[in-house]
């Protein structure tokens, strides 16, 4: 944006006051360069145009910000998750067309408005973190006016412990429940694998439910997005069923029941 005292005026300048009177400043015009004018206008008419470009600038900083925050605030383990996208989740298996299907059509739904929870549930390695991500990735091209933000709830609870004895870390409690309340959309990637292996019968521990309950109660109204190896049974009994209860409001499913481990699907022994 132009500064003020960044405009330049031309050389050699003609200026002379005439006969007409401004009324609404009180003040004679000038005849510059063979231009009659009243020079508070002017400057009114310039300083509203500097106004307009930086409202400009600002919202355009704004829009950049919201539309960067999935790629520089979301919480990861594995960063080229950054990368997945509708275009580059391929499919060999029925279920999986038919999954990819689904989600296209809840983020057709996200595009209209509409507020619901995801749930991508089944094994390990069936591509539920892919389409999570692509799905944001969509919703943040899409919509430059919204917020997108993708969680590893692991990696999330590792940096918020890490902030008790870490005073640089800017990971606290309060930051990270502020911060996840706050966006549009939310993804909770690999819910319950915190507590060790799938088929472990420990129960979160009450910090880890306090700090998932206070995320969730925020964003009563809010859509979000969860990924989980876990049938529901498993997570009641890993969870408080109220906090379940809750993440299941309002659940659009889409479940791999067959789908085989793509990590693994050509690995043999």
């Amino acid at each position: 944006m132009r500064k003020l005292s960044e405009i330049k005026l031309p050389h050699n300048l003609q200026m002379a006051l005439t006969s007409k009177f401004c009324d609404l400043h009180r003040c004679h015009y000038m005849l510059i360069n063979n231009k009659e004018m009243c020079t508070v206008c002017e400057t009114d008419k310039l300083t509203q145009q500097l106004e307009r470009e930086l409202a400009n600038e600002i919202l355009q900083q704004q829009t950049l910000a919201k539309y960067n925050l999935l790629y520089k605030q979301s919480i990861l383990q594995d960063e080229t998750l950054l990368e997945a996208g509708f275009k580059n989740y391929y499919v060999t298996e029925h279920e999986e067309v038919a999954n990819k299907e689904r989600a296209i059509i809840a983020l057709n739904q996200f595009r209209k408005g509409e507020v619901f929870n995801i749930w991508l549930t089944g094994n390990t390695g069936v591509g539920k973190s892919h389409l999570a991500m692509a799905l944001l990735r969509s919703l943040n091209e899409f919509h430059r006016d919204v917020t997108c933000l993708f969680v590893d709830v692991d990696e999330m609870l590792r940096r918020i412990r890490d902030s008790f004895h870490n005073r640089e870390s800017k990971y606290t409690e309060q930051y990270v429940t502020d911060l996840l309340a706050s966006v549009d959309y939310l993804v909770l990637d690999d819910l319950g694998a915190e507590t060790g292996d799938i088929d472990t019968e420990k129960r979160a521990s009450d910090y880890t439910s306090r700090v998932l309950r206070g995320i969730i109660n925020a964003r009563q109204k809010k859509s979000t997005i969860i990924t989980t190896n876990l049938n529901r049974a498993k997570l009641e009994a890993m969870y408080d069923r109220k906090l379940v209860s809750r993440l299941m409001k309002n659940t659009y499913l889409i479940h791999f029941a067959e789908t085989k481990d793509k990590r693994i699907r050509n690995i043999e022994f």
